[in-house]
């Protein structure tokens, strides 16, 4: 996701008759696209944060902001921790990022744009920005309604809200058009998608249509959760050639208890069901995941109850986490 924010910042500004250098030294402005799912990438945030202020020193002119989810969550914070900042602007900000610039510099004042109402910022494609890649992400909505007790993310990218189905397939197209033949479908929760509009549309039949766009030659999508993936979703990757056979389900932990208090809404015993269904499909399907260790009051048998599940379902790859502390969260409150 925060690299699609980036691209659509980047054309946003290329739009605009900016031009991208290969040294921040040579900047006119520097925005630092931020995560806090974890406290890692926060704490690498605050570094950058601090190394960057030589450059302020030396060009008082420069223009510097911070955005994304750490922007959202200490957006006044920040901006008294590193008076170099301009700027802090949030996920559902992003769509403001030239009139907030255009402020700056007709005023010369100090923004902190961390407004939760504003839905997903209109699609800005720049003709060449692509350059030959031929892979590409697509935003079909923002935030999420879930609120597992440990993640921060329903606080600082909002409620779920998907975006129309008409400006979805207007965007693929757009890619399509720079030569992107692999297209990835982007959101905190796909399998949650839904429109209604004239007609009723859910994320397998926006997957269906598409799949149809001529010079499309590949699908994928992320991130899914167990608890929402339909049986009508799993048989697409029998059905649809041009949807990749893999997916990323994240599990987090193999203890029914830890998921749980994890408030995930679905057990192990129904996860691995699910792994179960998606190999009948498609037998050569890659499946990758998450899981969370030291989770509150997890026991070293909770522990072991997730090493066997990895070790019965035998993921393609797994991205493992040590359990941290997201303030505002039910689990920051449930001690060890």
């Amino acid at each position: 996701m925060n690299e699609y924010d980036s691209d659509f910042l980047a054309q946003s500004l290329i739009s605009s008759g900016f031009s991208p250098v290969d040294n921040s030294k040579y900047a006119d402005i520097i925005l630092i696209n931020t995560c806090t799912v974890r406290a890692k990438p926060e704490q690498k945030a605050f570094s950058l944060l601090g190394r960057m202020s030589e450059l302020k020193q030396e060009n008082p002119g420069l223009i510097m902001g911070v955005v994304g989810c750490l922007a959202q969550q200490k957006g006044h914070e920040l901006m008294k921790r590193f008076p170099q900042l301009d700027f802090v602007m949030g996920p559902r900000d992003l769509g403001r990022i030239k009139e907030v610039l255009r402020r700056i510099d007709t005023d010369g004042e100090k923004i902190v744009a961390t407004d939760l109402e504003p839905g997903p910022p209109q699609p800005v494609t720049c003709q060449g920005y692509f350059g030959g890649r031929v892979t590409g992400y697509l935003s079909i909505m923002e935030g999420c309604n879930n609120f597992c007790s440990y993640c921060i993310v329903p606080y600082v990218r909002g409620r779920e809200i998907s975006r129309s189905p008409e400006e979805i397939m207007i965007e693929a197209k757009n890619l399509i058009s720079e030569g992107i033949k692999e297209i990835t479908l982007l959101g905190q929760n796909v399998n949650s998608y839904q429109w209604e509009g004239v007609e009723k549309w859910d994320f397998v039949s926006l997957l269906r249509e598409i799949t149809k766009l001529d010079g499309l030659l590949r699908l994928r999508f992320t991130t899914s959760h167990p608890k929402d993936l339909s049986e009508q979703l799993i048989q697409c990757f029998g059905d649809l050639d041009k949807l990749c056979p893999h997916i990323h389900l994240p599990f987090q932990a193999g203890s029914n208890p830890v998921l749980e208090r994890m408030k995930r809404g679905y057990t192990r015993e129904k996860y691995i069901e699910l792994i179960e269904k998606l190999r009948t499909v498609r037998s050569d399907i890659g499946i990758t995941s998450d899981v969370m260790v030291g989770f509150p009051g997890e026991s070293e048998q909770d522990f072991d109850m997730t090493l066997n599940l990895i070790k019965r379902v035998q993921f393609d790859a797994l991205f493992s986490f040590k359990y941290s502390d997201r303030k505002g969260t039910l689990a920051a409150e449930m001690g060890d």
